[in-house]
């Protein structure tokens, strides 16, 4: 280093003219002492090696809070005296998802939920809590066939696709009737293992997926049975994209649980659902149509209020439509059709018809109408609605955010 700079001194020295000034000399040297400095506190090419630098974060989860509001203006009274629903505003759910990879074999889900059906009144519960598994680290599981993807712990069941949205996720204020039915207000959650695999299929533009499901028993209208009977249910699902600008979505469900505390009774429930969307390549941000909807069928047997033995077939089903008016504004309508599950000859039904309003994809508004025929004793019903949904934090995609 010191032989460098004394060859570095002399250099400069001999090399400048005898008119440069002393400054410009003084210059020049320091640049070139600072060059050789600079190149002696390198290390060789082969030893230089960066760390990568870690956020603190990155070992915290993505935290995502949803919140739907409701104001629901009705025609005549509606709930009981003293927890009446009708003409009021309402904070009606919120959730927190938090959502993180566990390891490099899988990611964890927890999504905790704040909910209010009178207003004031809030219950607090565990909507979905589970582990999603991609592989393992055995010779079997460490490149899974078919895709295999396991799932254990709590989750919203493969029931057909609007039962497997949450709240805030819903093309339409409320869930169907036959989905309220069959399978609860709130639809069916379970706690069990979920196994979900794709099928190879002839067609390029095609997917086949199987979803099996084992739940611990209840958590579903149709079959309130015991955790120590589970139920079951099956999902097969084809989906296709038909010359660029359709989509076809179809599902066969199966479900099979008890319904009495012996075990001794069941019901055995089978249906469908489709979705098909037109989305165009040009114009595909302003433009699109939706048309879904879903078939349930069921055999039930059941225990009355007197212990007799019921034995029920009841069946229910919806369709709606939706279309794009403009970039961030949706129109649609809905027909529900269903037979109560105590008494298949009892039948509701209702027309509705809903204006969605997009701000961003973290705020929307939206404003429906619903009547209700009438059904056995009950009188028709007409409501009205405005809705507001806000996102906030790291958001996961929406299933019906269409221009996605």
């Amino acid at each position: 280093m010191n032989h460098a700079l004394l060859c570095a001194v002399f250099w400069v020295a001999t090399a400048t003219s005898a008119g440069d000034t002393i400054e410009q000399r003084i210059a020049a040297l320091e640049e070139e002492i600072e060059a050789l400095k600079l190149a002696a506190s390198e290390p060789p090419e082969e030893t230089i090696h960066t760390d990568t630098q870690i956020s603190p974060n990155v070992f915290n989860p993505t935290l995502t809070v949803f919140g739907s509001g409701l104001y629901r203006f009705d025609h005549r009274p509606v709930g009981e005296e003293g927890e009446r629903i009708d003409n009021t505003i309402n904070l009606r759910e919120v959730e927190i998802d938090l959502r993180a990879a566990v390891d490099p074999f899988a990611d964890g889900v927890l999504i905790v939920a704040f909910e209010s059906e009178t207003p004031g009144e809030f219950e607090a519960g565990v909507e979905e809590g589970f582990v999603t598994i991609k592989r393992l680290p055995i010779p079997v599981l460490d490149e899974p066939p078919l895709g295999l993807k396991l799932k254990l712990g709590r989750f919203r069941t493969e029931v057909g696709r609007i039962n497997r949205l949450h709240l805030h996720d819903l093309p339409h204020v409320f869930r169907p009737l036959v989905i309220e039915e069959f399978l609860g207000e709130e639809g069916f959650v379970g706690n069990g293992a979920s196994a979900q695999v794709f099928l190879p299929t002839p067609w390029e533009s095609s997917a086949l997926e199987l979803t099996f499901q084992i739940v611990a028993g209840g958590g579903v209208a149709l079959a309130d049975s015991p955790p120590r009977f589970p139920g079951y249910v099956g999902n097969l699902r084809w989906f296709s994209a038909i010359a660029d600008e359709h989509q076809l979505d179809l599902s066969l469900i199966f479900h099979y649980g008890r319904t009495d505390e012996a075990g001794d009774l069941s019901a055995t429930t089978w249906g469908g659902d489709f979705l098909y969307k037109w989305k165009p390549l040009r114009g595909g941000e302003y433009r699109s149509f939706l048309l879904g909807g879903e078939l349930l069928y069921a055999k039930r047997s059941f225990l009355d209020e007197s212990g007799a033995v019921v034995r029920t077939r009841p069946f229910g089903y919806f369709v709606f439509a939706q279309v794009q008016l403009a970039r961030s504004a949706y129109l649609g309508t809905r027909w529900d059709d269903t037979r109560s599950i105590a008494d298949d000859e009892l039948e509701r039904r209702a027309v509705s018809g809903y204006l969605t309003l997009y701000a961003s994809e973290f705020l929307r508004f939206r404003l429906g109408y619903e009547h209700r025929l009438r059904s056995g004793d009950e009188e028709p019903l007409n409501s009205g609605f405005a809705e507001l949904t806000f996102v906030f934090g790291a958001h996961p995609p929406e299933p019906f955010w269409v221009n996605r």
